[in-house]
């Protein structure tokens, strides 16, 4: 039997599913009016979902105790909620369901619960697109992304990067923003919703394209630091769009193209990409260096310009001797290459003085200035 399509309401007073229809037009809302609800292909089923790859009898929405939960009924396919595939799970508003790859979002405040006081875990993070932070649709997502990278609807901010002893402005790092309706500001929100959409690649250049153009307010001599996402890497138009922005980049300004440790895998290719660099006029940095497991061996193979150590070693390295030990014996490591290092997060003038002392050159956080 089909099942009761609701229209927009501003209370909910029974669970639904949320459904963004693949071809675009509004969501529908699909009523849980009753328990155990089913959901299939069959005509039989509490809720039809016309989908080849939808078993007949899929998943059933269940009571347990005070909560709702999903059911798997042995699927040939799977039910996956928050991206991982489940057998039976309990749901909170905003989880993020899939029969299949045919896409839902579980809708249902429980007394006292308010859908932004849970994030379970990363996975829930994964699905956030929306300012508000409760988890979308990952197909809506999707279609306004799009939206935001063909209009170009970003915004970028720079934060300086200062040489430790004089205090003098040495670069600045381009941070992307999004400013797009029903999406989230937060790079590492879009980032991340990108990399699930396949568009990770497009907003990551959007992001450069537009922080060259805006680079030109910045101060003449000073250098200009990127970001590239660890999929353009392999990316076959990536040397393409490294052109592009040299023929777009004024003479006068040095661009530093910041590659993220985790994303350094490949020595070989690396080298390749620094060669590039290199006849580009380009320089380079390993970013976020010692977040995870420090590439030493890369390190040492394909030295840097820059090396950016990441802010978990130096928030609280005033108060940990054993973080300033890591950071020596980084810095003892990389003294020989000729490597300038970045210290990142600093917010104190007594953070600023042990980097300094450790031998850190540069220093980039709110203490001299925060993304403007």
């Amino acid at each position: 039997m089909a099942s009761t399509i609701l229209q927009r309401s501003g209370t909910i007073t029974v669970p639904y599913l949320e459904h963004y229809p693949e071809q675009g037009g509004p969501a529908e809302r699909v009523a849980v009016l009753r328990i155990p609800f089913r959901l299939g292909r069959s005509e039989e089923v509490d809720h039809t979902v016309y989908s080849s790859k939808v078993s007949k009898e899929h998943a059933t929405i269940l009571r347990i105790g005070d909560h709702y939960a999903i059911r798997d009924l042995d699927s040939t396919n799977g039910t996956f909620v928050n991206g991982e595939r489940i057998t039976e799970f309990v749901l909170a508003d905003g989880d993020i369901v899939h029969l299949a790859h045919v896409e839902f979002c579980f809708r249902h405040e429980s007394p006292g619960q308010r859908s932004t006081d849970r994030l379970r875990d990363t996975a829930v993070d994964r699905t956030q697109a929306v300012v508000s932070g409760r988890p979308d649709s990952i197909i809506r997502g999707s279609r306004l992304l799009r939206e935001m990278i063909a209009h170009e609807a970003v915004e970028i901010a720079f934060q300086p990067i200062v040489d430790l002893r004089s205090h003098t402005i040495v670069g600045y790092e381009a941070l992307g923003r999004g400013n797009f309706p029903g999406l989230a500001r937060s790079p590492a929100l879009l980032l991340s919703l990108a990399d699930q959409c396949d568009l990770s690649i497009q907003l990551s250049e959007l992001f450069r394209r537009v922080a060259i153009a805006k680079a030109a307010r910045l101060p003449a001599g000073t250098k200009l630091f990127v970001n590239v996402h660890a999929r353009e890497l392999a990316h076959q138009g990536f040397y393409e769009s490294l052109h592009s922005i040299r023929r777009k980049l004024p003479a006068n300004r040095t661009l530093v193209v910041e590659i993220a440790e985790s994303s350094v895998t490949d020595i070989e290719a690396m080298a390749r990409h620094k060669a590039v660099f290199e006849m580009l006029g380009f320089q380079f940095a390993y970013d976020d260096f010692g977040a995870g497991q420090a590439r030493l061996l890369e390190l040492a193979d394909t030295p840097p310009n820059y090396l950016k150590i990441d802010m978990s070693l130096i928030h609280g390295i005033e108060q940990a001797k054993s973080r300033q030990d890591v950071v020596q014996a980084l810095l003892q490591v990389v003294s020989a290459l000729g490597v300038q290092i970045v210290a990142e997060g600093i917010e104190s003038e007594e953070v600023a003085r042990i980097c300094r002392q450790l031998g850190c050159h540069l220093g980039q956080g709110y203490l001299f200035g925060r993304p403007e």
